[in-house]
């Protein structure tokens, strides 16, 4: 086990809240064939999360908390907690960086090019409220060897991965089916740019010995590791003899190997997957089988993305007596795309606790789903992310996206309920529904 110290440094905050408080746990009742059956008994519980509109109470309580001096404490009962807040895809279209490039003018902005405020000010206190935050970059950020671009060769202005960082992302995950959407020389100049800001960054690598160098962070006595694969490249490939290497999830072997090392290395194994069928909210069951093995190899958490749909988060047992956090997919975080269910998503909070003594036991709890819904325009404009509680059904109404495809502010609740992203049927939408 790895600890930095015998007394961590912790904002005073009550340590007694677990995940029975904030969400409701039922076995899946219901399996598509004998093998889902025997998954679902032996690993998988569903989770009904908790709403941020349904705590917006205890949150304001909480906020008010970490104004309070920093104290030194001993850690409850000799354990390590570390907080973790999980974004999607953060998937920019020309739309959202175009917008960013006019208002940069419009606010007589002198030393940046591109101004991402307006899109993520609603939501931009979820990003930095836990001790870790982590995102899936979507789209390339060349280093400004090129200009931005759209689907499907994305790449993004150095402004945007500056921006992330600055609202509190630690960790970028960058491999996706974009990842090598401008070459190999895209792919190394994104890499310099995470490197020569000093940003940590997972999925793609310079080298073997790049690869080698497993990312970790220390926080609040305990080290936590990061790994992530994709399991597409849109079709693309490393061309031969190049030392680029990029982790791909259908290399199980591999994933398990480095889940292994990086679990002697440290006492939570943090695991990012780009998986799954785009657009489609069922959980399959290779899927399950596929967690469910990377947790029995080392792993703590499993993040999802790639089908810019969320999809339900399970909690396994695992045959070690610990538990695997599985958010099978955490869908957009923002995006300009054209279909309904695209545009609802959501930052995942949790926490993992670490048991100083020596069985690599840990405990998760402290799991609530805080949802979004990006919004926009006619013609895509005024693209921006509203935090569920703020969203209005005027906003709905006027949603450009209603020319398009099914959306209303009651298929956004319908969703996130029939996925067990809100807690039912107590939480209701503000005026009934």
């Amino acid at each position: 086990m790895i600890f930095t110290d015998n007394r961590i440094s912790a904002v005073v905050r009550s340590a007694a809240v677990y995940a029975a408080a904030l969400f409701s746990v039922v076995f899946l009742c219901s399996c598509s064939d004998a093998e889902q059956a025997s998954v679902a008994e032996d690993y998988t519980k569903t989770i009904v999360i908790e709403s941020e509109a349904a705590t917006s109470a205890s949150t304001a309580a909480a906020a008010s908390e970490t104004t309070a001096a920093e104290v030194e404490i001993e850690p409850e009962n000799g354990c390590y907690t570390v907080t973790f807040t999980a974004l999607g895809d953060n998937l920019i279209h020309s739309s959202i960086y175009k917008q960013a490039a006019r208002r940069a003018k419009e606010n007589g902005l002198t030393e940046t090019r591109y101004d991402f405020s307006y899109a993520y000010s609603d939501a931009e206190d979820l990003f930095n409220s836990a001790d870790i935050t982590i995102l899936n970059q979507e789209t390339l950020i060349c280093n400004d060897i090129y200009e931005p671009s759209t689907y499907p060769f994305f790449n993004s202005p150095t402004e945007l991965g500056l921006y992330m960082a600055e609202l509190g992302v630690d960790v970028f995950t960058i491999a996706n089916n974009h990842t090598l959407d401008k070459g190999t020389d895209g792919l190394s100049a994104c890499l310099d740019f995470y490197d020569e800001n000093n940003l940590v960054r997972v999925g793609a690598y310079r080298d073997a010995e790049d690869r080698s160098n497993i990312r970790t962070i220390d926080s609040n006595g305990v080290t936590v590791s990061f790994l992530a694969y994709t399991e597409y490249l849109n079709g693309l490939s490393l061309p031969e003899g190049s030392p680029l290497e990029i982790g791909m999830a259908f290399e199980t072997e591999v994933m398990i190997e480095e889940i292994q090392r990086a679990k002697e290395i440290s006492d939570i194994c943090i695991v990012s997957l780009h998986w799954g069928v785009e657009d489609s909210d069922v959980i399959s069951d290779s899927q399950r089988a596929l967690a469910a093995q990377l947790g029995e190899a080392g792993a703590d958490v499993i993040i999802g993305n790639h089908p810019h749909v969320l999809r339900s988060i399970e909690l396994m047992e695992l045959s070690d007596g610990r538990q695997l956090l599985c958010a099978y997919s955490l869908g957009n975080l923002i995006s300009a795309q054209s279909v309904g269910k695209n545009l609802i998503g959501g930052t995942l909070d949790f926490s993992v606790t670490v048991y100083p003594d020596g069985s690599g036991r840990t405990e998760i709890s402290d799991i609530k789903f805080n949802p979004l819904v990006t919004h926009y325009e006619g013609s895509y404009s005024n693209v921006r992310l509203y935090r569920l509680e703020n969203y209005t059904e005027e906003l709905a109404v006027a949603h450009g996206v209603n020319r398009k495809s099914e959306f209303g502010y009651d298929y956004i609740y319908d969703y996130l309920e029939g996925h067990g992203l809100m807690e039912t049927p107590d939480t209701d939408p503000p005026d009934g529904k």
